[in-house]
C-alpha cells in the first residue's frame, strides 16, 4: 500500500513500497516522478520513473508498480473519463520527460498543458517492476544469470550493473530476496507446509530455506508463522 499526502487541489504525492503490486481503474492517471525511482509497467511496457519522469497511464490499463528505496515520491493525478481534452492526451501508454523543477513546481492545469509538447523519456533500461513480476509469478524457475538477463532483454554484464545501481545488491541477492518475499506472503496468506512453500519458491529443501528465512527476519519460518 503507497503512502499519500495531499500535494494541492486535485494531485497527491505516493510514497510506493518495495513490493510489486497491481492496479487497474476506471480512471486517467499521471504519476510524475519527484524524488527516488519507481519502476512501472503498463500493458507490458515499462519505464523507471525518477524526478522528471511521467507515466501517462490511461483509464482501464492494468499496471505494475515497484518503489525502489524508502525516498522515492511520485506526484499522482487522477482524472476522470469522457472529457475530449484529457481523453485526448490519454488515448495512448505514454512515459514522457519534464524537469524536475517543472515536476515539482507546475500546478495541475499547468502540468496537463505542458504534456502535449514534452518529448519521451525513456529512463534506466533495466525495468524492475516487469523483472519482479516475473520472478514473483514463478520463483521455483531455474533463474540463472542468462536467463534473467533474457527476461530483461539485457546482457548479462548490463543486468549486473543495473541491479546493482537500482538495488546495491548482486543478482543473486537480489533474486533470493525475491524469492523470501514470496515465500513470506504464503506464510501468511496460506497453509502448504514449510517444505511445500521452500519447493514452491526455488528453494532445494525446507531447510535450505529455513536457513535464509533466519538470516533474512532473524527468526525460522515456523516461528514467523506462529506469531500472534
Amino acid at each position: 500500500m503507497s503512502v499519500e499526502f495531499h500535494h494541492g487541489a486535485g494531485s497527491v504525492e505516493r510514497c510506493y513500497p518495495p513490493d510489486c503490486l497491481s492496479d487497474n481503474h476506471d480512471h486517467h492517471q499521471l504519476l510524475v516522478g519527484l524524488d527516488g525511482r519507481v519502476d512501472v509497467e503498463v500493458e507490458g511496457r515499462g519505464a523507471a520513473v525518477v524526478p522528471g519522469g511521467v507515466c501517462v497511464i490511461p483509464a482501464a490499463a492494468t499496471h505494475h508498480y515497484l518503489g525502489l528505496g524508502i525516498d522515492n515520491r511520485c506526484r499522482v493525478l487522477d482524472l476522470p473519463v469522457g472529457q475530449d481534452a484529457i481523453d485526448a492526451l490519454f488515448e495512448r501508454i505514454r512515459f514522457l520527460c519534464l524537469s524536475p523543477e517543472e515536476a515539482r513546481g507546475l500546478d495541475d492545469d499547468a502540468l496537463l498543458a505542458r504534456l502535449g509538447g514534452a518529448p519521451p523519456w525513456y529512463g534506466p533500461r533495466l525495468n524492475m517492476a516487469r523483472l519482479t513480476r516475473l520472478v514473483q509469478d514463478d520463483p521455483a524457475a531455474p533463474w540463472s544469470l542468462a536467463r534473467l538477463a533474457e527476461a530483461a532483454s539485457l546482457s548479462e554484464r548490463q543486468l549486473r550493473r543495473s541491479i546493482f545501481e537500482a538495488t546495491s545488491q548482486s543478482p543473486w541477492q537480489w533474486l533470493q530476496g525475491q524469492r523470501l518475499a514470496r515465500a513470506e506472503r504464503l506464510l501468511i496468506t496460506g497453509d502448504a507446509t514449510i517444505t511445500e512453500i521452500a519447493l514452491a519458491c526455488g528453494f532445494a529443501d525446507g531447510a535450505q530455506f529455513s536457513r535464509h528465512f533466519r538470516r533474512w527476519r532473524g527468526m525460522t519460518p515456523s516461528d514467523f508463522r506462529r506469531r500472534p
